[in-house]
């Protein structure tokens, strides 16, 4: 039995893969019951309109199939004109500098700060160790999540994530947003991730300098 989720929603195509037919739509709006891509196939995109592209903003209704997945049918192009050339428009504006240089420095002030605590003796190299494995727990509970989103099963819920960003663990939770394409295209989680970021390194420099 095939279960139809919300009312029609809008997004945009992030992959496609013209040679066989499929690719994902990330939502505008996610929804707490559904994952942050859904499948779509070919046959469930209007043909009077133009092929598939990357970057094009879609009307869609989500279904969730017998096997638990989810995926996008009625599919149809909005804005079609628009949407063709994101890239050669962003091609000639400067390049937002800001965003991008925010976690290498996070990084440096981190890096900096174990190391200060480390010199003030605050810090044993045990807890060095302990935050590796923290790290990777984090990556992989965000990979089980991004595995549970495609499935449409049971999710993490993101205060978890949230409180081992804290911890220490944000490092590895900014990797895998890149890695596994996961949470970032969601404003809302962003803005919770850099105020983990803050809190933690905040809390970290008054325990290094107390």
């Amino acid at each position: 039995m095939v279960a139809t989720g919300a009312a029609t929603g809008f997004g945009r195509i992030e992959h496609w893969d013209d040679t066989r037919g499929f690719g994902f739509i990330v939502p505008d709006i996610a929804q707490a019951d559904a994952p942050d891509r859904l499948f779509v196939h070919i046959r469930d995109i209007d043909r009077e309109g133009t092929r598939p592209v990357v970057g094009a903003r879609v009307r869609y209704t989500p279904e969730r199939q017998p096997d638990g997945c989810w995926r996008a049918v009625r599919v149809a192009a909005v804005g079609i004109a628009a949407s063709r050339t994101p890239r050669r428009r962003d091609a000639h504006r400067p390049a937002r500098s800001g965003p991008r240089l925010l976690m290498p420095t996070a990084l440096v002030g981190w890096v900096a700060l174990l190391a200060q605590a480390m010199t003030n003796a605050r810090l044993p190299w045990l807890a060095l160790v302990a935050l590796a494995g923290l790290n990777l727990l984090t990556f992989v509970v965000y990979a089980l999540d991004k595995h549970a989103a495609r499935r449409g099963s049971r999710r993490t819920p993101e205060a978890h994530l949230h409180l081992l960003e804290l911890l220490g663990g944000w490092p590895a939770g900014a990797l895998a947003q890149q890695v596994l394409r996961h949470k970032r295209a969601k404003p809302d989680y962003r803005r919770a991730f850099a105020a983990m970021i803050a809190l933690h390194l905040l809390a970290l420099a008054a325990w290094t300098f107390a």
